[in-house]
């Protein structure tokens, strides 16, 4: 039975970042692997959009399945986005950092130099809100997940690779 992954956390956990491994860890015939953003990100992206874009990928990854595959998303996804008419074969994976990680990793990805832009925004708020609403979140998301039990990876110490094995043995594990 093919299955639907979603490897969730907040932005700067290293979701993207482990997608070129995964790729190398799971055989390309039994899975496609995706960005949850991969189709573009509104302006001012919500809770509606998120709902909306998770229920697409659901969509897709039920059609995968009739071709003998599954698919494994990668993205911020909360549990409460999921609804409760999903197909039971999505497997959910959180994806966890230390709070000055996730400060550390969006101020590298978001400045030039160290300097903010203070006229820049991410999803139509200003760079300190959005970092500091990513940690703050980060802590909701993970108590979530665990109340599920669902896996659980802290990303805080391994490098990007290691973090796609634990992430592959995990969807290994449950194929």
């Amino acid at each position: 039975m093919q299955k639907i992954y979603f490897i969730s956390g907040v932005n700067g956990v290293g979701k993207s970042t482990i997608m070129p491994f995964l790729s190398s860890f799971l055989p390309t015939d039994k899975f496609e692997i995706h960005d949850f953003d991969e189709r573009g990100v509104p302006e001012n992206a919500d809770g509606v959009w998120r709902v909306s874009e998770t229920k697409y990928w659901v969509d897709e990854g039920i059609k995968l399945a009739k071709e003998n595959k599954s698919t494994v998303i990668c993205g911020f996804v909360k549990v409460a986005d999921f609804t409760a008419s999903e197909s039971p074969e999505i497997v959910k994976i959180f994806l966890d950092v230390q709070p000055e990680i996730i400060r550390q990793r969006l101020t590298k990805r978001y400045t030039k130099d160290g300097v903010f832009d203070e006229n820049q925004k991410v999803i139509g708020k200003p760079i300190e809100e959005f970092i500091a609403g990513n940690i703050w979140i980060s802590g909701q998301m993970k108590k979530s997940f665990e109340e599920l039990g669902c896996p659980i990876i802290n990303t805080s110490d391994l490098t990007p690779e290691e973090v796609a094995r634990r992430v592959a043995d995990i969807i290994l594990s449950k194929k």
